[in-house]
């Protein structure tokens, strides 16, 4: 990933921070109920070595049965402003976007891109036992698109002076025909270097279906520099600048695991409860039936 300090100082030797690994600690609450609209609240951080920390702060407006994402009703929205720095804390979105529900299925589901806002295919793939569960597996991904989340477009720079830039290539692992092609198109671009960027991914979940708690994630993003060159459609990725890998720790899966048997336990008392005021309410219509016969 790119090295912050290294960037305000113009080290481009040390742009770039590499095989470093990093924990990401994920805390995911309910902040308000209205019927069967839910609004969520996922803080993350994201820590490594030297004290480096990423926070995140991210707001969903959902269906609770569904889990798919619905437009915020103004309660929503004043809340989640009041309780966040970000002008628009809850853009719209559509699909999944931050679970799987109760019961679910066998089939395909439609989930969200946030880095493109687009909506993906989360494909079912077969069953799999994790941690003593039997779980339905499940894969998303999606080609480079451009990056358009202003969240994440604001931990990059938006543009580089040519120099930089020169500079730059000359630091990176690129492909020696690359560069050649880089030194021929940096003329024709103008100074500074308006950038964009690009987001790919692929992603498995092991889901617990009659829960829908995610057992385990493994995932690898990629994130891109992308130049726009006159004559083609869409921006060319260049390099990296965030590439990560996800695998789940043990203890991650090991509460997941519980999460989702004491889920399983109370959605049973649940269904006990259900049938006893059932069988109960049986109880009652029988008695009136027979009281309005003995009255007649």
């Amino acid at each position: 990933m790119i090295n912050p300090q290294a960037l305000q100082t113009g080290d481009l030797a040390n742009l770039f921070l590499k095989d470093v690994p990093v924990t990401i600690s994920r805390h995911v609450t309910t902040e308000k109920v209205d019927g069967k609209k839910g609004l969520i609240r996922e803080q993350a951080v994201m820590s490594g070595p030297g004290g480096f920390e990423m926070p995140s702060d991210t707001w969903y407006a959902i269906d609770r049965k569904s889990m798919e994402a619905i437009e915020a009703p103004a309660d929503f929205v004043s809340y989640a402003a009041s309780n966040s720095p970000l002008s628009d804390p809850i853009p719209n979105r559509e699909g999944l976007v931050v679970g799987w529900p109760i019961g679910s299925e066998k089939k395909s589901y439609t989930g969200w891109n946030g880095d493109a806002r687009v909506t993906v295919e989360v494909t079912y793939e077969g069953t799999e036992e994790k941690g003593g569960l039997d779980t339905y597996v499940y894969k998303a991904s999606s080609a480079a698109q451009e990056i358009v989340d202003p969240i994440m477009l604001a931990r990059f720079p938006p543009a580089l002076p040519k120099d930089m830039l020169v500079g730059l290539a000359a630091n990176l692992d690129l492909p020696e025909a690359m560069k050649a092609r880089f030194g021929e198109l940096l003329p024709t671009l103008p100074d500074p270097v308006p950038l964009k960027y690009t987001y790919e991914y692929q992603a498995t979940y092991w889901i617990e279906p009659t829960t829908g708690v995610l057992i385990d994630t493994e995932k690898y993003e990629l994130r891109q520099v992308a130049l726009e060159i006159p004559g083609l459609p869409t921006p060319v990725p260049v390099t990296a600048v965030y590439e990560l890998r996800y695998t789940a720790s043990d203890q991650a899966i090991e509460d997941a695991v519980k999460d989702a048997e004491d889920n399983m336990g109370l959605l049973n008392l649940a269904k006990t409860f259900f049938y006893i005021l059932l069988g109960v309410g049986a109880c009652f219509i029988i008695i009136g039936v027979v009281l309005l016969v003995w009255k007649r």
